[in-house]
């Protein structure tokens, strides 16, 4: 898909330098897959993380047994 947009020269050049992208649309395309994989690693982690919280490790549910996991207050 071809458009036009304004873009900020100062960052899409830092981009390019932080991407190693020879060419704008290859700098785009790359940002833009960056913030997808981004997306998806967060997800992936949630979704882990809510296994362990609540099927994986039920110990994490039980109030008795995690007061311990913390330092209480004196």
């Amino acid at each position: 898909m071809r458009t036009v947009i304004d873009v900020d020269k100062e960052l899409l050049e830092q981009a390019q330098r932080r991407l190693g992208a020879p060419t704008m649309k290859e700098t785009v395309h790359a940002a833009l897959q960056a913030v997808v994989d981004r997306d998806a690693e967060r997800a992936d982690a949630i979704e882990a993380f809510e296994f362990w919280r609540t099927e994986g490790s039920p110990d994490l549910l039980d109030p008795e047994i995690m007061k311990h996991a913390w330092p209480q207050p004196e």
